[in-house]
């Protein structure tokens, strides 16, 4: 097959690509040998019922293109079974300790039902990014590093979109300092490139048609192409949005790319704002999560382990360089055991002044936010 001005080899992922498109025939339409009566729809169905606000009924499955006429389900029914056997159909977070991939600060992987890997996109997003908001005469206002509305679409879109042929395939979420990525697997379908695209004019070619009438029927996306759009409007409308942060797309023949940029939530608001539920000041040196690791030392000396647990880090070299680091620096914490940092009885406590950061921003008792 030529890929450029090369002739090279095709692989079978790629021959079977080939076969598809000149039967005219997608992945997510072929049937499969799993039956029916093996396997729950409870979270199409809840998702339904919740999303359109009307009762589910099973003869959706049939209408919907997810269960052929002999009872067996297609690969689109396979995706969004409760138990999905499609072992492809995986996600990978990771949250990097800055603007490179180098020291993961947390990750989760997981794997199954499509509409449960949009669910853990969002919370792994929701967990690892921070949102606040500001008191204004009428209310509140509320702030985002990045639009809800533009993470929703490009998770949907990199879900439905990818190319399921790539059994080693994914889609990867990745979270840095400045930004968020989103990769999957197959380029444009067309096998154009979407940086040399106008992408207020990029056409609806839809590798997985029956993905996306469901997800359309579930009211996740819409039918004209116009997701990419969505995403760039729903981040312009963001405080603080200037345009080095306009989201950018990236195809080569074999991945995709979403990179939405961070808007820094505290540059435009008042000095009174309140962050991931706290209140804070933008003039302060310590940031919300390190309130956070205060609040907790308020009540009682914490181990390493303690504070691991509590913020979801999986190394002691990761807590160390994104919180404990600074604040033993700063004087807003100290060791049990200062003269020997790896005594295995060794606490973090907070000071007097870490008493008095916390107690200037007014922070309540904390409780640990499970979703």
């Amino acid at each position: 097959m030529r890929i450029g001005d090369e002739s090279i080899p095709a692989t079978d992922e790629q021959m079977l690509r080939l076969v598809l498109k000149g039967a005219n025939r997608t992945f997510d339409s072929l049937h499969t040998t799993y039956p029916q009566n093996e396997h729950s729809f409870s979270i199409l169905a809840n998702t339904f019922k919740k999303r359109i606000a009307q009762p589910w009924d099973a003869k959706f499955l049939k209408s919907f293109g997810l269960v052929n006429e002999d009872g067996m389900l297609t690969n689109a029914g396979a995706l969004f079974a409760d138990d999905c056997p499609i072992v492809q159909s995986r996600l990978y977070c990771t949250r990097w300790n800055s603007n490179e991939k180098d020291d993961a600060i947390n990750d989760a992987e997981y794997t199954g039902n499509i509409l449960m890997l949009l669910r853990e996109a969002l919370n792994f997003v929701k967990s690892n990014t921070i949102n606040g908001w500001e008191k204004i005469p009428n209310g509140r206002k509320n702030h985002h590093e990045y639009a809800e509305r533009a993470v929703l679409e490009g998770l949907v879109n990199h879900f439905i979109h990818r190319d399921y042929t790539v059994i080693g395939g994914e889609v990867h979420l990745d979270i840095y300092n400045d930004r968020l990525t989103l990769t999957s697997p197959g380029g444009m379908y067309s096998g154009l490139m979407i940086q040399d695209l106008d992408i207020s004019d990029v056409p609806s070619d839809r590798r997985n048609p029956v993905l996306a009438d469901v997800m359309a029927q579930l009211d996740y996306m819409e039918k004209r192409g116009s997701g990419l759009n969505r995403i760039c409007k729903a981040t312009r409308e963001l405080d603080g949005y200037s345009d080095n942060l306009k989201p950018e797309f990236k195809s080569t023949v074999s991945h995709f790319m979403t990179t939405l940029y961070r808007v820094d939530i505290t540059a435009n608001q008042n000095e009174e704002c309140i962050t991931n539920g706290q209140q804070t000041d933008n003039k302060r040196t310590t940031n919300g999560q390190q309130r956070k690791l205060l609040a907790m030392l308020m009540e009682d000396d914490k181990s390493i382990t303690d504070l691991m647990e509590f913020f979801g880090y999986k190394k002691r070299e990761s807590i160390r360089k994104a919180l404990l680091n600074d604040l033993l620096t700063g004087g807003y914490v100290e060791m049990t055991h200062p003269e020997n940092p790896n005594h295995r009885n060794q606490r973090y406590r907070i000071t007097n002044k870490g008493k008095s950061e916390i107690e200037s921003v007014y922070v309540k008792p904390m409780v640990k936010n499970r979703t």
